[in-house]
């Protein structure tokens, strides 16, 4: 009868049981790894809950020296030099929706006069024609401006004598700058707002006419919404990121004891001294025995093999591997007691 080591079978069993354990958690931790990886970290949302708008305009009428095709006064976009006495207008500022909007603005009218050399321009004098600044009434500017080109003319003809250069350009400009704060739709707004509008008086064509005469910002208002991703784990949340860190640690955690192990197993595993002998080896047990001879080594099986050049019979008997060789009714016999791992 068969005996069994019940401590070594305890300890076969228990390095089997710390395998499995060890194995499930590595596809475990490696499961979660994979998934973690697959997700952000952190949902990003933005959602429109307003928004405001900003524009400038600049509108303007002439009055004409000459009635006789366009009257005394008219709104356009060219105006006749020659017969344009003055022009007028009013600059307005709005931001919308303007209630509780409140601010400063500052607007000037500045006359530069220059002279061209090749594409540089080289400014010789500059005054200021207009300068006022002020505060915003619910988000809202309006400011009155006039030209009277027979002045403006006046003035020109001053500037070259003074400057002793008869051959001079000059150029208008209307420069708007507002700050505007307050709070729209519960959000706050702290805006800048600049524009700058060109009077050009064209000597070459005889016209005088605004560029950049309205200028229209927009913008939405957005709030921004920043949510942490989970994941459940065993019906637990833990974050994205946090997964991220942990889940391929413990993964490699657990997989080390499993590659020791299995080394170590492979590394535990007896060479087999009878592995070349396997082709020759049959199953089956020996009869018609009259003498028995016990070899000791595994060598002596293969020599006697050598020798005898007979078939190795195998068979198990208790906890032993038998290998015999039979030749005239004589039994060779190696006996090899089986090793548990």
């Amino acid at each position: 009868m068969k005996k069994f080591d019940l401590k070594v079978i305890k300890n076969i069993n228990k390095r089997k049981t710390s395998l499995g354990i060890l194995l499930i958690a590595f596809l475990f931790f490696s499961a979660y790894s994979v998934l973690a990886f697959q997700r952000e970290h952190v949902t990003r949302t933005s959602k429109t809950v307003g928004g405001y708008m900003q524009k400038g305009v600049f509108q303007h009428k002439a009055f004409f020296s000459n009635q006789s095709l366009y009257g005394n006064v008219k709104s356009m976009e060219y105006y006749p030099k020659g017969i344009t006495e003055s022009i007028s207008g009013v600059y307005v500022y709005t931001f919308t929706p303007g209630e509780g909007i409140t601010g400063k603005y500052n607007l000037t009218v500045v006359t530069t006069y220059y002279i061209s050399k090749g594409k540089e321009k080289i400014i010789l004098w500059e005054e200021k024609l207009v300068e006022r600044e002020g505060e915003l009434e619910n988000g809202m500017i309006g400011e009155a401006i006039s030209f009277n080109l027979s002045d403006m003319s006046k003035r020109t003809e001053d500037i070259k004598e003074g400057l002793g250069i008869k051959r001079i350009s000059k150029e208008t400009k209307i420069i708007v700058q507002v700050s505007a704060k307050g709070k729209v739709n519960g959000k706050e707004v702290n805006e800048k707002f600049e524009q700058t509008i060109n009077m050009v008086i064209d000597s070459t064509s005889g016209l005088i006419y605004f560029t950049n005469e309205e200028v229209e910002t927009k913008r939405n208002l957005v709030d921004k919404e920043i949510k942490t991703n989970f994941l459940s784990v065993l019906g637990k949340p833990v974050s994205v990121s946090t997964a991220k860190k942990v889940f391929p640690i413990l993964a490699l955690l657990s997989a080390l004891p499993i590659f020791g192990m299995v080394y170590t197993a492979k590394a535990n595993t007896p060479k087999d001294e009878l592995k070349d002998l396997k082709k020759y080896t049959i199953e089956g047990i020996p009869n018609k025995v009259d003498k028995k001879i016990t070899l000791a080594t595994e060598d002596d099986l293969k020599k006697t093999f050598d020798l005898i050049d007979k078939p190795i019979m195998h068979y198990q008997e208790g906890n032993s591997d038998v290998y015999a060789i039979v030749d005239n009714g004589v039994v060779y016999e190696y006996r090899r007691e089986k090793k548990e791992n």
